[in-house]
């Protein structure tokens, strides 16, 4: 049997991605991204996808209804970006995308986009973009080719 070789180093991200929405998993999510990039003196970059389908039906046929939801989304991903920095982060960057799934959307497009090297991201919610309840944190997990984080409260 070989033995352990005990000199490997933990891996240290250079470009963590993480996942919110408006949901205590989301938020959790956030400050777990945060603690590793102090941690790893990484650049951070926070993403939210507006799924239409939070939106009902009527709503979704409004634009009023969308430009309302994308501006609070945007309006809360500025206050992520300031606590993120208020805890000591200093490379932080925000992106907001719409698409069918958050978890497709996160993987296919935003991680590369970005150069991400760890997707960070809640275990589940009820609602936010998260709503399929674990189904997107489970995407990321299988899918993604690079190290993800699955954080549970």
């Amino acid at each position: 049997m070989d033995t352990l070789n005990m000199d490997i180093e933990p891996k240290r991200f250079q470009r963590i991605l993480v996942g919110v929405d408006e949901s205590e998993q989301g938020y959790f999510a956030l400050t777990n991204a945060i603690h590793q990039a102090r941690e790893d003196d990484s650049h951070l970059i926070i993403a939210t996808i507006l799924e239409m389908g939070d939106l009902s039906t009527i709503d979704a046929m409004h634009l009023d209804a969308i430009k309302a939801k994308r501006e609070q989304l945007e309006s809360n991903l500025e206050k992520y970006r300031k606590y993120a920095e208020e805890r000591g982060v200093t490379n932080v960057e925000v992106v907001f995308d719409d698409g069918a799934k958050a978890g497709e959307t996160l993987v296919e497009e935003i991680a590369p986009e970005v150069k991400a090297d760890l997707i960070v991201v809640g275990a589940h919610s009820h609602r936010g973009f998260w709503r399929s309840i674990g189904s997107q944190a489970a995407y990321i997990a299988r899918n993604a080719s690079i190290s993800t984080l699955i954080v549970r409260q």
